[in-house]
């Protein structure tokens, strides 16, 4: 019985898509890629249940996923790794097309990439001769404010890829992408440590709720934010957002 619902739901999504399914259809057919077996309907309940939606179920941590009545860590960890397999699509369809002078491209990219997730990530990017953007490596993961580079994850990155200059990305999630005490910390720390390796920082970025934050130009270069919108950003942001929105 269970073999027959599978197949109805595959031939639907196979005719018209996934667009016209309900959350707890659309559910159920992930969860038909992780439990090769049984009724799945039971969990897509549950989980629909305590996350009230579909991008919260896929954004969910292992151990909040475990807290599911009938989910264990096997499941768990499958299901959390279903956005980083689209955060690879993403990576893949870009690689070798983007360049430092299409900066656009590059920014909507790290906009795909980190603007909606929930959890703080930190991306390295490296710049080959000929300009092209290249090697992107995710060195941390965490809540936000607790994610930071690390030299030693820097050094080894360029040790490894023998660049000569890199990019790093990291986002601030549900919070402004206004540079933290500890984010100028962590960027002079770097572009002075880089000195010394004859590498160079080009820029670091920052996502978040609002737009996306160049530390070299020391101002917001896209905006998120709807222009009623109030942001909460520390005093003399807001005619820098101004600025940036006239300069594109």
């Amino acid at each position: 019985m269970h073999d027959g619902h599978r197949g109805r739901l595959l031939q639907t999504v196979n005719k018209a898509g996934l667009q016209d399914l309900s959350d707890i259809q659309k559910l159920e057919f992930i969860l038909f890629y992780i439990i090769p077996r049984g009724d799945v309907n039971p969990l897509a309940h549950r989980l629909l249940n305590r996350f009230e939606n579909l991008h919260n179920v896929l954004e969910a941590s292992v151990e909040d996923l475990m807290r599911v009545q009938g989910l264990g860590e096997t499941t768990a960890m499958k299901i959390n790794a279903l956005l980083q397999i689209l955060d690879e699509y993403q990576l893949d369809k870009f690689k070798n097309s983007i360049t430092v002078e299409s900066e656009q491209d590059f920014l909507d990219l790290i906009e795909m990439l980190l603007r909606f997730k929930n959890q703080e990530l930190c991306y390295i990017f490296g710049i080959s001769p000929s300009g092209v953007v290249c090697n992107p490596r995710v060195f941390g993961k965490g809540n936000s404010s607790k994610v930071n580079f690390e030299m030693v994850d820097v050094s080894s990155y360029i040790a490894t890829y023998r660049v000569n200059q890199i990019i790093l990305v990291h986002n601030h999630p549900n919070g402004s992408a206004i540079p933290s005490s500890k984010d100028e910390e962590s960027f002079v720390r770097i572009h002075n440590m880089l000195l010394f390796t004859g590498a160079k920082l080009h820029d670091s970025y920052i996502v978040g709720r609002d737009g996306i934050y160049s530390w070299a130009r020391k101002r917001f270069i896209r905006e998120f934010a709807k222009q009623d919108e109030e942001l909460d950003l520390p005093e003399g942001h807001q005619q820098k957002m101004i600025n940036s929105s006239e300069e594109q």
